[in-house]
């Protein structure tokens, strides 16, 4: 049920835990802690381990001192950022096998070296094709917010431009609209041309380049080419993706027409999801054998992502991970579960840590966190925290540390 907390001072936070019976041994120290650290993450994230009785009331520690949840804080914290760099490994290897099999396919030589935005080496999903949240957003001739990046036209270039100008001219009384093809020099950036571009610039901040326009032509909605030269930093809209990427990246910026294996890299997990659905077969094919799949388990396949997905956010957003779970909405894939032995919480929805890096699992080598968990399990015994240890882990899924990865 949902309640309210009001604010306490630092003061008050160690009065109230020491009424609880816990120890606090350097109280200077601790202080320092509860102002450095996230109040919840490192109280109330890991109280109900260390509580007599969590579902009594008042809370009551025993034999408990601040350093227990330090060292439970300090445990998340590393076991957290080892996940992310798992995952964040996972991720390379997903990238490099899309971009080298869709580039075996379709780009092939440097003419090809952008087809990758081309939505015609692509096939466009059905919204019966897969889940909505991803079919949906794929591609959309007219909206480009439910386009995947890649395909899309409507970013925007906020600059000087040196160079030629090819389309229509529209004047307003305060304003004139540009609305065709920029070829030249776009500030510092390697952008060379944007064929579908629309300047609009208010006439009193570009006088001069009004001037060169009225010697081609004064009707408005006329065609004119020439050359011209914005001097004050205006936006011309109608860039694709790889322009957006050269304004942002650098290293992307180094490339005239950079490759996909370079440009995928600024991809999101969920931009590399609804990328799946698009893929043609002899490309997603590649990709499936790649991670030691037969082309029939593709929703396995992208189920599996989903759930990486998740963990991925939780982590990278900093949330304990010893409490993660699934979330509600998120079905698990049958043969996931009958493959993997794994236990949803309800029929086919929400599973626990341990069932999560069970599907990690199947695509990187997770040695190192075992290692890791196994080596703070048999600290944490020397301490005489067995009873705690066993109940973290219970609550990420599996009290046995011998079960574990």
């Amino acid at each position: 049920m949902p309640r309210d907390k009001a604010f306490n001072t630092i003061f008050d936070q160690i009065r109230l835990l020491k009424n609880r019976g816990l120890q606090i041994n350097n109280l200077s120290s601790a202080k320092e802690h509860l102002k450095d650290k996230n109040y919840f993450d490192l109280i109330n994230g890991h109280e109900t381990l260390l509580l007599d009785d969590a579902k009594r009331s008042p809370k009551k520690y025993t034999k408990k001192s601040f350093d227990n949840f330090l060292r439970l804080h300090d445990f998340d914290k590393q076991f957290s950022s080892l996940i992310l760099k798992k995952i964040s490994e996972f991720e390379t290897k997903l990238k490099t096998t899309i971009s080298y099999h869709f580039c075996k396919n379709h780009c092939s030589t440097l003419a090809e070296n952008n087809n990758y935005i081309d939505i015609n080496h692509y096939n466009k999903p059905g919204l019966t094709d897969g889940p909505k949240q991803y079919v949906k957003y794929f591609y959309h001739s007219n909206d480009q917010e439910k386009t995947h990046k890649l395909f899309r036209s409507n970013y925007k270039y906020r600059g000087k431009f040196r160079g030629a100008f090819s389309g229509i001219v529209t004047y307003q009384p305060s304003k004139t609209i540009l609305n065709g093809v920029f070829t030249g020099r776009f500030g510092s950036s390697s952008i060379r041309e944007v064929k579908a571009g629309i300047c609009t610039f208010y006439n009193s901040n570009q006088k001069t380049l009004l001037a060169a326009l009225n010697t081609v032509s004064t009707t408005s909605g006329s065609t004119v080419s020439l050359n011209i030269n914005i001097q004050r930093e205006e936006t011309i809209q109608g860039l694709n993706y790889i322009d957006d990427c050269k304004l942002k990246f650098s290293y992307i910026n180094d490339y005239n027409n950079p490759p996909f294996w370079v440009v995928i890299k600024t991809l999101m997990l969920n931009d590399l999801i609804i990328l799946m659905y698009g893929l043609k077969k002899r490309t997603l094919d590649g990709i499936l054998r790649d991670f030691n799949l037969k082309p029939y388990e593709k929703e396995k396949f992208i189920n599996s992502l989903e759930i990486i997905r998740e963990l991925r956010n939780s982590c990278a957003h900093f949330e304990l991970v010893n409490r993660f779970r699934t979330s509600h909405n998120l079905k698990v894939n049958n043969h996931i579960i009958s493959d993997l032995h794994l236990s949803p919480m309800r029929s086919q929805y929400v599973i626990k840590l341990f069932d999560v890096l069970k599907v990690l699992r199947m695509y990187i080598d997770l040695t190192e966190i075992k290692l890791f968990l196994h080596n703070f399990w048999n600290i944490e015994n020397k301490y005489g925290n067995d009873d705690v240890t066993c109940a973290l882990f219970e609550r990420m899924g599996n009290s046995k540390i011998n079960e574990w990865i």
